[in-house]
């Protein structure tokens, strides 16, 4: 069964890990990605790469941009030499032509799955298509492309919009990290009877530092998640662990109030920093298991 007939198949538990490309023009940079994905590859379905621009957000940055390598350039020796399925993430807004990219990638470096991404702000004016445009060029051109979507849970009306960009020719969708159950469990509830899988995506925090990333990148976070997680602490252990029973109890929450006839949910772990990999790979293993029992159970009560 390839990923597309995962993603369809709503009895079938699907995960990403989704991994940050390392900088552009490091010596091995490629190499060590390609070692970091052989530690997980068996606990997942694809490797889920973010696209990385420099962000003009107006609160002060908490990281110094840096250029990365582009995500179908690392994509491409993920699944060649490792059999791994990769799915790209593509912002969309910045070039008017679309299927060009689309296609080139496609021919030359032979993936085939992607989420379309828009700008960063309602406010500004792009020089590229919005999602649904782009999703109309790619289809119009006839490229064998399985398109996916992001989801804010929190914002207003946003099942209207999973909805109208599925009806677009959207596959799927990945949540933003995810601290809070109350906006994903009503998002869902919102969601019956729709096909397109919705993937829950968690990040382990392990430091202040953590956060204040999240928090730029503009992930919605509860006014009292540094309370809970940090407790007073700098980081380290107990933080973690905080942040993965969050995750779990959270997940369990999103199983425990399904609708009657639920989208397909899948699993996102993101890898937000280096450091943090280790983090990632165990929150990978623990909500994976878990994640993929809550599914099975599901469908043999259907």
């Amino acid at each position: 069964m390839n990923l597309k007939d995962k993603l369809l198949h709503p009895s079938v538990p699907v995960i990403f890990f989704e991994t940050v490309p390392p900088a552009a023009g490091k010596a091995g940079a490629i190499e060590s990605a390609l070692e970091d994905v052989k530690k997980i590859r068996h606990l997942v379905d694809a490797i889920n790469l973010p696209e990385i621009h420099d962000e003009t957000r107006p609160s002060e940055r908490t990281h110094k941009f840096v250029p990365r390598i582009e995500p179908r350039v690392l994509g491409a020796p993920i699944r060649r030499e490792l059999g791994t399925d990769v799915v790209l993430n593509r912002v969309v807004v910045h070039d008017p032509d679309q299927v060009t990219w689309f296609r080139e990638t496609r021919e030359r470096f032979d993936l085939e799955y992607a989420v379309l991404v828009g700008g960063e702000s309602s406010e500004v004016t792009y020089p590229g298509p919005s999602v649904l445009e782009a999703v109309e060029q790619v289809r119009t051109a006839g490229l064998p492309w399985c398109l996916g979507g992001i989801t804010i849970p929190s914002r207003t009306h946003e099942a209207d919009r999973i909805r109208r960009k599925h009806a677009a020719g959207l596959e799927f969708f990945t949540t933003q990290v995810l601290f809070d159950s109350n906006d994903i469990v009503g998002l869902v509830q919102r969601l019956n009877g729709i096909e397109a899988r919705v993937f829950l995506s968690f990040a382990p925090v392990s430091h202040p530092r953590d956060l204040d990333f999240l928090r730029w990148l503009g992930v919605d976070l509860p006014k009292d998640l540094d309370t809970f997680l940090l407790r007073g602490e700098s980081g380290g252990e107990g933080c973690f662990e905080r942040s993965l029973d969050l995750a779990q109890r959270i997940l369990m929450d999103v199983f425990d109030s399904l609708p009657p006839d639920p989208p397909p949910l899948g699993l996102n772990i993101e890898h937000i920093n280096r450091r943090n990999f280790p983090a990632a790979v165990r929150m990978l293993d623990r909500l994976g298991n878990l994640y993929a029992s809550l599914v099975v159970a599901r469908a043999n009560l259907a």
